[in-house]
């Protein structure tokens, strides 16, 4: 007779050479012979089977059973579940069969099937919670939620409340619905909201209630290094020989301490609800791996807790820290006094081991060699600082002096030089980052490939800005520090807005940007084409446009803000550049030809049915005139190109003229690039009210506070921001 399968089974998998725990999670009354009994259903495994090895080398085991259990019996349960047996198999979406070694049913013979749905007097209703100690200073990303454990109701978010979430992102209908970010105002808003955290956390399902925070934790050789949880066992009943215990394996050590260690597994026995310390090193990079703690007692293994640890790849931000000074006095050591400022404040070290870190950053100083030999008289700061001129700046109000003290600007609207169809100046908006990028640029002798962390020698005009940087364009590699800060976490802040990261509210300039972004993407209506300089860029308007014009006879279609990849856009320039190079000779032989041909006679002689020997030159000349301005227009934004990084998506942001053809394939990556933007702001998806954290000992990140004392980021801010890496350069 085969036997039943129970909670506990041994199972193996046809692509891994370790074991796996059965566990029973499908119905919580039917017992054989005190243990839970197996149904079709079952699609937990705890432990799993350590590796996988569809891929080479092999990657962690993360089981995913969609279909049920093969050879099940039919006539065991009263519901429509099918009982396990020893030759049943189940298939796992990466491929492996899962089958039986050992059913953990003592015997076959008088089998008693029972209803035990009253309470046991043993041990019951255990759950394990994870929490970090009182002295975290954000050596580790940790994000959790806490519930009811009886409703299983969010109750608060790292540490929120959920009465202050303000605002949150709800999907679209369908695909191409773009969804938008409301505010949470009805009960509807309210269950929508959670049921958004819920599917963020990957908390879909609270049939039992299980604490499982999230830890993104950085590999360390050092056999001495490991992080310390606070581990709190909550149960009712009388624990009698009950145990909880966590199995490692490769990629991660666990120790309860004060328990017992078997190898891989630690555990601990249940004498009372009670606060212990577990212990946990990352011996490599691993991706997502879902870690059980499980009690063991008379109902058999169940799972009452865990840690979901966070793929940890180390990923490398590499800057160069400059200076903005004035050329008045001595440039140089008013650049070492914010250098030295920046070196005592050991903000690398900070950023390294409290806060970028948690996202799985290291922050590598390029001119670090600079910073060893700053106290050396002789250093060269030469490639580590602009010296700006004072009066130029002055007299473009971007530097004034206030009360003895360097003010500069943030954003300044300044006459380009160009007048519009109307005699007006064109006004356009320069930020300090940028010229002092653009200067910086040219004044080096070696190109410098990588981030930028400006120390400026000023405060900021408005009074306000301490530093800044941008979430928007997605490669945007630089943060502005005024001279006014000394807070740590203003760099870990400004940094996360380079790596994506909106704040964690939504007020005005949010709300502004995001309706920005919409609009690229969707229009305001259909556009009036009017070679793109005055217009919007109302992608989806644009194109429907374009698609529907009869290409024109010189084929110019001009746009600002138009993104692109480097060699796309600098191709697509290039085409028009020949085209009216050729053009342009075309009309300077015809042109000669036409002044010799004719020579002794007048202007006004007629040299064919419709045009004048004038009109013909004049002709000449106006086709001359414009393959010129597009010539000069297209190698002007090519120039402005030729040094950008090519990586990701790169602004154009002089006139571009380009052939339909080219525009066409260039707006629609500039609608793909625009939709990264709204996907990234999307992905924040629940906005608090700002400061809500600032009382909290969970201070965000990219919350406002009082203090430097920002300590967490949340999962899918770690999300956000190790996904746009891909962006950075």
């Amino acid at each position: 007779m085969a036997k039943y399968i129970c909670n506990g089974a041994k199972c193996k998998c046809t692509l891994s050479d370790s074991e796996g725990t059965l566990m029973v999670n499908s119905q919580n009354k039917i017992f054989i012979q005190n243990k839970l009994m197996a149904t079709e259903n079952e699609k937990t495994f705890l432990p799993h089977f350590v590796s996988c090895k569809k891929t080479d080398p092999p990657t962690p085991c993360v089981p995913v059973i969609d279909a049920p259990w093969s050879s099940a019996k039919s006539d065991v349960f009263q519901t429509q579940n099918k009982g396990l047996l020893e030759d049943s198999e189940c298939q796992c979406t990466q491929g492996g069969t899962i089958s039986i070694v050992d059913s953990k049913q003592s015997a076959t013979n008088n089998v008693i099937l029972g209803d035990y749905s009253s309470k046991p007097t043993e041990i019951s209703n255990v759950y394990v919670k994870i929490r970090t100690l009182e002295d975290y200073k954000g050596e580790f990303g940790f994000d959790w939620l806490d519930l009811d454990p009886e409703t299983m109701e969010i109750q608060k978010i790292q540490g929120v409340p959920f009465e202050n979430i303000e605002y949150f992102y709800r999907k679209g209908n369908t695909p191409a619905d773009l969804g938008d970010i409301v505010a949470v105002r009805s009960d509807t808003d309210k269950q929508d909201a959670k049921q958004a955290i819920k599917e963020n956390y990957g908390f879909t399902n609270f049939y039992n209630h299980v604490d499982i925070p999230f830890v993104l934790l950085q590999p360390n050789p050092d056999p001495e290094v490991f992080i310390k949880l606070s581990l709190e066992v909550f149960f009712k009943g009388t624990p009698q020989d009950d145990y909880i215990s966590i199995t490692g394996d490769d990629y991660y050590e666990f120790e309860i301490v004060g328990g017992e260690k078997d190898k891989k597994t630690t555990r601990k026995k249940i004498t009372s609800n009670e606060k212990l310390l577990l212990k946990v090193k990352c011996l490599k990079e691993s991706l997502d791996i879902k870690y059980a703690f499980v009690h063991t007692g008379a109902l058999g293994p169940r799972e009452v807790g865990g840690l979901n640890m966070m793929e940890n790849k180390v990923l490398e931000l590499k800057f160069r820290v400059i200076a903005l000074v004035s050329n008045e006095g001595n440039p140089s050591e008013k650049a070492k006094a914010l250098f030295k400022k920046f070196k005592d404040g050991e903000i690398t070290k900070y950023l390294n081991e409290n806060s970028l870190n948690q996202a799985g950053y290291k922050v590598v100083i390029e001119n670090q060699e600079m910073f060893t030999n700053l106290d050396n008289p002789s250093v060269n700061l030469d490639n580590y600082l602009y010296a700006f001129d004072k009066k130029d700046w002055e007299s473009k109000s971007y530097y004034r002096l206030e009360n003895n003290i360097g003010m500069l600007f943030y954003k300044i609207d300044v006459d380009s030089g160009k007048k519009n169809d109307e005699g007006e100046p064109i006004m356009i908006t320069k930020s300090i980052d940028y010229v002092t990028i653009e200067e910086y640029t040219k004044k080096l002798k070696v190109k410098y490939s990588g981030g930028l962390i400006i120390l400026g020698d000023g405060k900021a005009m408005n009074n306000e800005a301490v530093a800044f940087s941008r979430t928007e364009p997605l490669n945007h590699d630089t943060i502005f520090v005024y001279n006014n800060t000394n807070k740590k976490d203003t760099y870990a802040h400004e940094i996360s807005h380079m790596l994506g990261l909106p704040h964690l509210f939504y007020h005005l300039e949010e709300m502004n940007d995001y309706n920005i972004i919409r609009n690229n993407i969707l229009g305001n209506g259909e556009p009036e084409l009017i070679d793109g300089r005055k217009n919007p860029l109302y992608i989806a308007g644009i194109l429907k446009t374009i698609k529907k014009t009869e290409t024109s006879s010189h084929d110019k279609y001009s746009q600002v803000n138009l993104f692109g990849k480097k060699n796309d856009l600098i191709n697509s320039l290039d085409s028009i550049i020949t085209k009216y190079e050729s053009i342009k000779d075309k009309n300077i032989e015809d042109k000669k030809e036409v002044k010799a041909k004719y020579k002794n006679y007048p202007d006004s002689y007629k040299i064919n049915s419709s045009q004048t020997k004038k009109q013909y030159i004049d002709v000449c000349d106006t086709w001359i005139d414009f393959a010129n301005t597009l010539i000069g227009e297209n190698t002007l934004a090519k120039e402005n190109l030729s040094d950008k990084k090519d990586s990701g998506y790169i602004q154009l942001n002089v006139v571009g003229n380009f052939l339909k053809k080219d525009f066409l394939k260039l707006l629609n990556q500039s609608l793909k690039y625009y939709n990264l933007v709204i996907n990234q702001i999307n992905s924040n998806y629940i906005m608090f009210k700002q400061s809500s954290t600032d009382k909290l000992i969970t201070k965000n990140f990219m919350d406002y506070h009082n203090n430097d004392k920002r300590l967490f980021l949340m999962r899918n801010q770690i999300i956000i921001m190790r996904n746009d890496i891909n962006n950075y350069v």
